[in-house]
């Protein structure tokens, strides 16, 4: 049997800490869409090396939110009106296959310790709401049961939490409230059992969100 390398835990922790920050500088601008990672500030402004960096940018780029040149090291992601539009449809269908799997495998129990966890989401600010409503979803996905599932899911919203972020609106309450009164009114109604109607106020919510976005990004 061929001897397997030996992998320091702490460090893949460490890349993924770094990870979660490179991804809230992103959305708080001071990493702006298309500009370049510079490693060595990076790692001197984390006080690391460079290497758990590194790692942290590769997991990033596999997620999408950062390309890779040749030579040249990582980038921001650019999004084109095409992938915006392109999230929310990925959306619609991974919204059917969270709910197929929360109401196969979950019970009323979790349901309801889910929908109290709404109460923790900050919406004091814009950012504070972003990095609260993805650290819920994040709490959320880890509930499901199909771990590669749970994976595709988080990864889009963490896309969606980079989108909403980067959106220059006048309307932050309002969109604010929208955002928490679809989330209630979707866990209302799978403590309810009625798991199509939670499915419709998710693809409404997310069709009315496609047709909203994709052309305030691109003014």
């Amino acid at each position: 049997m061929k001897t397997l390398e030996k992998i320091s835990i702490s460090s893949v922790r460490l890349s993924e800490s770094i990870g979660e920050e490179l991804m809230k500088m992103i959305a708080s601008g001071s990493l702006e869409p298309g500009q370049r990672l510079n490693e060595v500030h990076l790692a001197s402004m984390f006080g690391v090396s460079r290497g758990p960096v590194r790692e942290a940018a590769k997991e990033l780029e596999g997620q999408g939110m950062l390309i890779s040149r040749p030579r040249q090291g990582f980038y921001v992601m650019n999004y084109t009106p095409k992938e915006i539009s392109d999230l929310y449809i990925t959306k619609q269908w991974l919204d059917r296959a969270m709910v197929d799997d929360f109401r196969t495998n979950g019970d009323l129990k979790l349901y309801r310790e889910i929908q109290a966890d709404i109460a923790t989401i900050d919406s004091s600010t814009k950012l504070e709401f972003a990095n609260s409503l993805l650290a819920f979803r994040t709490r959320m996905t880890a509930r499901l049961s199909n771990r590669f599932l749970a994976g595709q899911i988080l990864s889009l919203y963490r896309h969606l939490y980079i989108v909403s972020a980067l959106l220059h609106t006048d309307h932050t309450e309002r969109r604010i409230e929208q955002i928490m009164t679809t989330l209630k009114n979707f866990w209302a109604e799978m403590v309810g059992g009625d798991f199509d109607a939670a499915l419709k106020v998710l693809h409404e919510d997310t069709e009315y969100w496609h047709q909203d976005v994709v052309p305030r990004f691109f003014k």
